[in-house]
């Protein structure tokens, strides 16, 4: 029986689709998961520490949001994680990797290599929103690395995109067992839209815009994004239908 699962994560579409496979096998096995993204630790390239920081906070959202305890283990590079060695064996039950991915194996663990869904419209509907989570998350991370954020950095961060409405409402017409999560979901982005307006408020009076603010507004962001990617994605490859998969791909961006 698997009690601890390793999950390496990869700035990846198919890292993220091994995200919620791996909350999903810990939930059914009542598992808890630790999070390790290799190039945390690689550098001292402070956009990359930035981007390992999102992607662990939207892994732990999308755990959480399936019930699954997790934790992250930080300060590992890749050259740290290959020398785990003997302590993996003791600690972890399962290491879960992407499909493709360049992580490499932890000696002594047992390792599942994560399915992708690999159909063309499928790819093609889920590939676009994840673009746009990672245009997001890139947008809150120019942000908070400014001393003063623009109006136009600000402006940025508001811009509407339909890829997460197409994909919840094409969710709610096919299954009634997701609306709690889909109504947290639209909940969350409520309060980030008015943090927003807020600090977009702030920032046209007078210039500023609060850094407690903005954490927060990127909190909710990073929590929704990695629910929909560690809950809702994975439910729609269940509840879809292929007609469904090429509405959604074929919808104007």
């Amino acid at each position: 029986m698997y009690r601890h699962l390793l999950v390496p994560i990869e700035r990846s579409d198919a890292c993220v689709e091994a995200i919620g496979h791996a909350a999903e096998l810990a939930r059914s096995l009542g598992a808890r998961i630790t999070f390790l993204c290799p190039q945390a630790g690689a550098s001292d390239d402070a956009a990359q520490h930035r981007q390992a920081a999102s992607l662990l906070a939207r892994a732990e959202a999308a755990a959480r949001a399936q019930g699954v305890p997790a934790s992250v283990l930080t300060s590992h590079g890749r050259a740290a994680f290959e020398g785990i060695g003997g302590q993996a064996a003791r600690e972890y039950d399962l290491v879960c990797i992407a499909h493709g991915g360049s992580v490499p194996p932890v000696p002594g663990v047992a390792v599942l290599v994560c399915p992708r869904d690999a159909r063309p419209m499928v790819e093609k509907a889920v590939g676009a929103l994840l673009a746009v989570h990672r245009a997001r998350s890139d947008a809150y991370d120019d942000a908070l690395r400014m001393a003063r954020p623009d109006a136009r950095t600000i402006e940025r961060l508001r811009e509407a995109h339909g890829e997460e409405h197409a994909l919840t409402m094409a969710l709610r017409e096919r299954t009634s067992s997701l609306d709690a999560e889909l109504d947290e979901l639209a909940r969350l982005a409520g309060r980030e839209a008015a943090l927003l307006a807020r600090i977009a408020e702030s920032v046209t009076h007078d210039g500023t815009a609060g850094d407690d603010t903005l954490h927060a507004c990127a909190r909710f962001a990073w929590e929704r994004m990695g629910r929909i990617e560690g809950v809702v994605l994975p439910a729609a490859r269940r509840y879809l239908r292929d007609e469904d998969w090429s509405a959604l791909a074929g919808a104007p961006r």
